[in-house]
């Protein structure tokens, strides 16, 4: 029997999702240990090259991953076999699916191409299904005349009438051991995508032992954690890296919801220090670690530098809200001693909020923000609150008690034309609720934006150093900055401006209208341009990196001192401005085309009276005065090795439009690209600057 495996992607703009697609290999590998040579099975991750084969040799079986950023795409697909095959059975499965009855039908209903989707995890459910035809098959029965255990359906006879009716059978067990899941990787199953463009993906373990809301692991049939062996794990990265390394990959995806959180993560993390060791891979790793147990993480990671980050998710900072949410986070004195303790081993720290939750006003989440970003963290991310199937927030209950609001956007860059017709993929995102109004939701992405402009990966940290030791806060200086954003120099109102425009345009009272305005031509093209459905926030993080670094140097330097100006007499205030002259020199030059293909081979010189290499590296509080030197040092700016062989696979695969360097900066941290710095006579070290080569928080919908 041929079975097809999918887990699409769109490509239209740029490779959207860019892993090696181990869930589908998974849910086939298992299939295959319990069906073996019934079945014939193919994974596809292409969209054309999925309706090519299905074409040429229509399957029996197709199944397909449904996400947020797919659902739509694998709903055409499976049309598409349809028409191929009418009897075809097709199957959806992800996360993307309601947990209650209601729902589930309605969900269906609106997907015809869909003749059943699993629920939860996927492989024995699937297996079940593919039992089922294959019983069909043998006795010229029905498959979907009685449940089967882990899938959902509509009953075919009454999928026409008026009143449809969901079937679903049991709930398999969760399967305790992941190794009877045999690798898809060691089998060679996955071989033909380490083609350059997708990077491997790799899960040592699966579940979540916390309850937010927000999240689809939150329901309690996820609390258990079950892992895969040690053993096993070490195979596949041992065999991923052999290939990635002939493919100059440099990136690998951990699918965990909380690496670092057990004691044997310890021993993964010395494995791909090996591997490092010998392959050179990976140079990043993209992760999210865990929720707790912070120190355990801080002391696993640790093994690897800054390959890792360290995620500080909080969510929120208002207690009132976490209670909504089923949240607690560490108290925030510890938190800033974590953060604090990374910061001395020059670690980056990531912290997230997420905008929108039920109970946050605007003056709670800038409170919040102030307080993440004054406990050290090196980047912190705002996210919009999605409102995903499978999570509290697609409840009509849960949405009227808080009065949520929701609105549908494009998942950045998640469309495309197949076989004719025009398929969107889109989001619910909350705008306005009854503590959040719209107008308070729109300040708030403004604030975001800049945040992830100046503060996330330090791009102009030397002006936040300059005035923690003016006795400022880091958060005192955004605000600050925040607050004359329409006296910034050009480029940088015109950004904004866009970007909130942008903002706006982009939300639509329903999928519906949504979806018709962008078929239309004209709208379609524009999307196809890149004009319009991108991610937003790094989209014009990218232009201002791209075109507004001088400007930001310029107005940062500008609000320093009119600081300095309060603060000190005219003698003074003129030795701060030469102090504030030369780290806005070494600022510039640090950046000098951190986004831009050429200029690798630059190297770029200066000379200061100031050793701001050596402040940068000491307490914030120092003022730079004290690192006056007695000759001036000369600084070179380059790029190394390792970074030019991290840009040129990022420039590769991504290429340098807006849409692509958006894409480039959700991958690499921006930190890692800045040019390394050495004096000029030699003396200097590059090693000191422990090039940052660590992960940015996966996050296409930011």
């Amino acid at each position: 029997m041929n079975v097809f495996l999918c887990d699409l992607t769109h490509e239209t703009v740029i490779l959207v999702s860019d892993t090696i697609p181990v869930n589908i290999g998974y849910v086939a590998s298992y299939a295959k240990s319990i069906h073996g040579d019934a079945i014939d099975v193919q994974l596809f991750k292409y969209p054309q090259s999925a309706i090519d084969a299905i074409k040429a040799n229509p399957p029996d079986v197709l199944a397909l991953s449904n996400y947020s950023w797919n659902s739509n795409l694998s709903e055409r697909v499976a049309a598409v076999a349809k028409a191929a095959n009418p009897d075809v059975v097709t199957v959806q499965g992800g996360t993307n699916f309601p947990h209650d009855d209601a729902q589930q039908l309605l969900f269906l209903q609106q997907r015809p191409a869909t003749d059943t989707h699993v629920e939860l995890e996927g492989e024995v459910a699937f297996a079940n299904l593919v039992g089922r035809v294959l019983e069909a098959r043998e006795t010229g029965g029905e498959v979907f005349d009685r449940p089967i255990d882990g899938c959902a359906f509509i009953d075919p006879e009454s999928r026409q009438s008026g009143e449809p009716r969901l079937i679903k059978g049991m709930r398999p067990a969760r399967l305790k051991s992941l190794d009877d899941i045999p690798s898809p990787y060691l089998s060679g199953m996955l071989d033909h995508f380490f083609d350059g463009r997708l990077s491997p993906f790799i899960e040592t373990n699966r579940g979540c032992p916390f309850k937010c809301t927000f999240c689809h692991t939150g329901n309690e049939y996820f609390q258990k954690v079950n892992m895969f062996s040690v053993e096993r794990i070490r195979a596949e990265l041992e065999y991923a890296a052999k290939l990635a390394k002939e493919q100059k990959n440099t990136v690998l995806h951990l699918a965990d919801t909380n690496f670092g959180m057990f004691p044997r993560d310890r021993e993964i993390c010395e494995i791909l220090l090996d591997l490092q060791t010998r392959y050179g891979w990976p140079n990043h790793v993209v992760s999210t670690t865990g929720k707790n147990n912070k120190e355990r993480v801080i002391d696993v990671t640790s093994i690897l530098g800054n390959t890792f980050s360290v995620t500080m998710s909080v969510q929120s900072m208002d207690a009132n809200v976490l209670a909504n949410i089923n949240r607690s986070n560490i108290k925030l004195d510890h938190y800033m001693a974590i953060n604090a303790h990374l910061q001395q081993e020059g670690r980056s720290t990531v912290g997230e909020m997420i905008l929108g939750l039920p109970g946050e006003t605007r003056e709670s989440f800038t409170r919040g923000v102030k307080e993440v970003i004054d406990a050290g963290v090196s980047h912190a991310t705002v996210y919009s609150l999605m409102m995903l199937y499978g999570t509290e927030f697609k409840d009509p209950a849960y949405r009227k008690k808080f009065e949520m609001e929701g609105k549908y956007r494009i998942v950045p860059l998640n469309f495309g034309e197949y076989d004719g017709v025009r398929v969107f993929d889109y989001e619910e995102v909350c705008v306005n609720n009854k503590d959040m109004p719209f107008e308070d939701y729109l300040h708030l992405r403004k604030l975001a934006l800049l945040i992830e402009t100046i503060h996330n990966n330090r791009p102009l940290e030397e002006f936040y150093r300059y005035a923690v030791s003016l006795g400022l806060s880091r958060s005192d200086f955004l605000i600050r900055v925040f607050d004359a954003l329409d006296r910034a120099p050009d480029p940088i109102p015109e950004i904004f401006d866009a970007f909130m425009g942008e903002t706006k345009g982009e939300l639509w009272d329903s999928d519906a209208e949504m979806v018709e305005h962008y078929r239309e031509e004209e709208n379609y093209q524009r999307l196809k341009r890149g004009e319009v459905g991108g991610n937003l926030i790094y989209k014009y993080k990218s232009l201002g990196l791209v075109t507004a670094i001088p400007a930001w140097i310029d107005f940062l330097a500008d609000i320093l001192k009119k600081i300095v100006a309060e603060k000190f007499d005219e003698s003074a205030a003129a030795e701060a401005y030469r102090e504030i002259d030369a780290a806005s020199e070494y600022c510039r030059n640090k950046t000098w085309k951190i986004l831009e293909e050429d200029g690798e081979d630059e190297v770029v010189q200066m000379e200061s009276d100031f050793d701001v290499k050596t402040w940068l590296m000491g307490p914030d509080t120092t003022p730079l005065s004290e690192y006056r030197t007695e000759a001036p040092v000369t600084y070179e700016f380059l790029f190394t090795d390792e970074q030019i062989k991290v840009r040129r696979d990022q420039f590769r695969r991504y290429g340098t439009s807006i849409n692509g360097l958006s894409k480039m900066v959700t991958r690499v941290h921006v930190e890692g690209l800045f040019r390394s710095v050495r004096t000029a006579d030699g003396s200097g070290h590059l090693a000191e600057e422990k090039v940052r080569r660590a992960r940015t928080q996966y996050a296409l919908s930011n």
